[in-house]
């Protein structure tokens, strides 16, 4: 929101202590606790950037508030840092979070807010504004600063309560801990350019003769064209997990020379057709669709026969090449253990089906090919004939789509005051506006539908319609960029109305499950096992070592 009394009237505010805009010691201080950074990644700086922005307008509506972001590197550095903070009193009013880890703090007394109490606060609550005016008292002849509280639909409850009932679905009957702030989920990604070729050649055009650089200099990666054998058709885009792993077996026969020579003699992929980015997405996800327990909302259930079942063949499908995850890609650094990125192998034009972050297509916009965006594939028993599972498990499968990306908590460390404040900020930065600048941004989804009627982001969601072509200028690598975005804020509409979404169930040792399940899937993927007996050793051997990991 761009309203501000500020210029008007503030100037004269001396006996506040409030000079124009400026901050002053007379303040209350709001501090975040996030992952974005003045100084970083163009993604890190972008977000700051843009989050100052929106604190700088709140702090003009509410002179007397000061909003301070923090930078703790990432999620699990903001995570531990609230751990240890509980213990020495050093925590924020508000921190970035995934909830697992909010509900082993709120086993701390009065360490929480639990945020439902503002909803609809008088003063703070959903769909109220309160702007600031100086009121001269006829009395005295004092200037005094009065609260002016009106509806504002751009924060309203109605347009949120989706979002926020989604976010409450993973507590199940448990109190609302964390608030929605910005969500991602998981989409097919494809080599549009690979699905489209028939017969033999070039699927694509080589980059490598121009080396290209963003408008910082920073060199693009570049695309080099796999070659089709002549038997190669036209593929279509799979819709389940029996498809995926025909059309995988399929590109290897199609694309010889690429495929013949997939591991470097450590092990590790130089090139394969299926990359499931996140191993424990990879998990969690393949048992809800299938309805395979992995966590409720007191226990960790993940230690069960049809799991393992389903990770036997997993490791099968591993073993025969046809999929592997980030952290089985070529080493870039073997020190920090750090992979190549999913996309990256995508960019490169050696890997051709990719299950990865909604946002991951904004890294996609390289020249030489186009990608394209479908919903992740289901999985169910019938995907799996050789396995043998119970009669629990759900032979169709049903489609579900992880809901992922940080939520917001509040922390019950300062006065009423203070609170309210904290969370009337929350309440602006996710107003329609601000979600819709956020959005864009960062590539995230809004948390209210009515951000995506907005101009900065129905351009986007409009890019998905731009037409481009495999060879692109540096000028119009944007274009792809943005009809990628596109497409992904499509994919979100599409789960939306089909009510795919799901977050896990969320207890005190959830966290430490998606940890241990992450961990089991790289212990069994990493391995050498490969008769039947070997293979059913080491995953018996990993979920014994990934349930004994959690206390």
């Amino acid at each position: 929101m761009k309203k501000t009394v500020c210029s008007l009237f503030l100037l004269s505010v001396l006996s506040l202590g409030l000079a124009g805009c400026n901050p002053t010691d007379n303040r209350l201080t709001i501090t975040w606790w996030n992952d974005y950074a003045q100084t970083g990644d163009e993604a890190t700086t972008q977000r700051y950037d843009y989050v100052q922005g929106v604190i700088e307008e709140f702090e003009k509506l509410n002179p007397d508030i000061h909003v301070v972001q923090e930078n703790h590197q990432s999620y699990g550095t903001i995570a531990s840092d609230v751990t240890t903070g509980l213990n020495g009193g050093n925590i924020p009013n508000l921190a970035s979070v995934y909830p697992d880890n909010v509900v082993i703090w709120d086993q701390t007394p009065n360490a929480i807010l639990h945020p439902e109490q503002y909803f609809e606060d008088a003063e703070v609550g959903f769909g109220k504004q309160t702007t600031y005016s100086i009121v001269k008292d006829e009395e005295t002849d004092e200037e005094k600063l009065v609260a002016n509280t009106v509806e504002d639909s751009s924060s309203s409850y109605d347009d949120i309560k989706n979002s926020i009932a989604s976010e409450k679905s993973g507590y199940g009957d448990g109190d609302l801990l964390t608030l929605p702030y910005s969500r991602s989920s998981e989409a097919l990604f494809i080599n549009q350019t690979v699905f489209d070729k028939v017969g033999a050649g070039l699927c694509g055009v080589d980059s490598d003769e121009e080396v290209m650089t963003d408008d910082n200099g920073k060199l693009l990666e570049t695309y080099k064209a796999p070659t089709a054998a002549d038997t190669k058709e036209k593929y279509e885009v799979p819709t389940d997990w029996t498809e995926m792993i025909a059309l995988a077996r399929q590109m290897k026969m199609d694309f010889p020379s690429l495929f013949a020579d997939q591991r470097d003699s450590d092990g590790w992929f130089k090139a394969l057709p299926i990359c499931y980015d996140s191993g424990d997405n990879m998990f969690i996800s393949f048992c809800k669709m299938m309805n395979i327990p992995y966590t409720d909302n007191t226990n960790v259930l993940f230690n069960n026969a049809d799991a393992k079942a389903m990770m036997v063949q997993l490791k099968k499908w591993n073993n025969e090449g046809l999929i592997g995850t980030a952290d089985q890609l070529l080493v870039t650094d073997p020190v920090k253990n750090y992979h190549e990125y999913s996309t990256s192998k995508v960019n490169y034009g050696q890997c051709f089906l990719l299950v990865s972050s909604t946002t991951s297509g904004m890294y996609m916009g390289v020249d030489g090919y186009r990608i394209g965006v479908y919903q992740t594939p289901t999985i169910g028993g019938k995907d799996m004939p050789d396995v043998e599972f119970s009669s629990a498990v759900d032979m169709e499968g049903e489609h579900y789509a992880i809901s992922q990306g940080p939520s917001l908590v509040l922390f019950r460390n300062a006065n009423e005051r203070v609170q309210k404040a904290t969370f009337d900020f929350y309440k602006f930065l996710t107003n329609s506006e601000n979600g819709a600048g956020l959005s864009a941004t960062t590539g995230y989804f809004a948390v209210r539908p009515s951000s995506n009627k907005r101009e900065e982001l129905k351009d986007i969601i409009d890019s998905a319609d731009k037409e481009i072509t495999d060879k692109s200028t540096k000028e119009n690598l944007a274009d792809k960029s943005a009809k990628y975005k596109g497409l992904s804020y499509q994919i979100n509409e599409q789960y939306i109305q089909q009510g795919d979404y799901f977050i896990a169930n969320i207890n005190d040792k959830s966290a430490a499950a998606r940890t241990a399940v992450g961990n089991l899937v790289n212990t069994v993927f990493n391995s050498k096992a490969e008769t039947d007996a070997e293979i059913e050793k080491l995953v018996e051997d990993a979920f014994k070592t990934a349930s004994g990991s959690i206390n």
